[in-house]
């Protein structure tokens, strides 16, 4: 959406990012989710820089004006899954439910080994999904991450399990697409955010609960450089340890002419608006992407 999100703060803390993670870790997810009402508290009282922001996506998905309590909710869920990252990333994801929906979409491609883009948002935990696939299903997926927002969160999660840290492509670097060919050829998938525009994206304008935001055109234009099929999906936070996945086509994969693909990244990104809106009803306190999305400029 707009680029104002690569101004913000981390808002983490390091001292909170480590109690919790000892706790969590060392005694139970029980504790921990007792704890996570007074941290919730805290960051939205204390360090919170995003509320009207938060406040606006609400009001578009109530259909109302929210109030504290629906301000809690989102920011408590969000630390919900920043919990359940901790269990997935030290290979005790067992104590978490996950039901998977779509799934003959993803498998219709890898089981003939056929690569896809997976297509995500920030909605709902993206790092579930791609770890939990690696450890449940044995499918490697690489992210195309922009890890500088978050240093101390990213810090934590690459001392809690290196290896999967190595499947991260940071976005912009030098090397982003080298080495891409034989981790597509083995049937690896390769996932991305397409929530988010950055300097220098070509964008497409989509309306988004009745208001025109800007999409980059970066997953359309990457499904055709690399032939990779596009696949939506989301996480979503449903309960204490619950998850439900959901996989849908998005966008064809067969090569088009250089003229014809902007009128392609409008089409699908438009179906990727009015299904992150679909999801966004269905869960609207997983909608993790805390600044204003529908600021105007191009």
């Amino acid at each position: 959406m707009t680029t104002t999100w690569q101004s913000l703060p981390e808002r983490s803390n390091a001292f909170w990012l480590h109690a919790i993670t000892w706790i969590a870790l060392r005694l139970s997810r029980t504790v921990s989710r007792f704890l996570l009402f007074p941290i919730t508290a805290y960051f939205l009282i204390f360090r919170n820089r995003t509320l009207e922001a938060s406040r606006r996506y609400l009001r578009a998905v109530l259909g109302r004006e929210p109030g504290w309590t629906d301000s809690f909710r989102q920011y408590h869920t969000f630390a919900c899954t920043l919990v359940d990252r901790l269990f997935v990333l030290s290979a005790r994801d067992q104590c978490l439910d996950i039901r998977v929906h779509g799934l003959e979409v993803l498998e219709r491609y890898t089981s003939t080994g056929t690569s896809c883009l997976l297509v995500g948002a920030h909605l709902g935990s993206f790092e579930i999904i791609r770890a939990v696939g690696r450890t449940r299903r044995g499918l490697r997926v690489k992210a195309m991450m922009y890890e500088e927002g978050t240093p101390q969160i990213t810090r934590l999660y690459r001392t809690l399990n290196p290896a999967l840290h190595e499947d991260i492509i940071p976005v912009g670097g030098p090397g982003t697409l080298l080495g891409l060919d034989q981790h597509m050829a083995g049937g690896g998938l390769l996932a991305l955010l397409g929530d988010r525009c950055v300097s220098g994206d070509k964008r497409v304008q989509c309306p988004f609960f009745g208001e025109p935001v800007w999409l980059p055109q970066t997953p359309v234009v990457l499904s055709q450089i690399l032939h990779l099929p596009l696949l939506l999906f989301v996480c979503l936070h449903t309960g204490w340890g619950r998850y439900d996945v959901y996989f849908e086509d998005l966008g064809d994969y067969r090569p088009l002419p250089r003229e014809a693909r902007e009128a392609e990244a409008r089409r699908v990104m438009r179906r990727y608006a009015e299904r992150l809106e679909h999801y966004s009803r269905m869960a609207p306190y997983n909608w993790f992407n805390f600044h204003d999305v529908w600021q105007t400029e191009a």
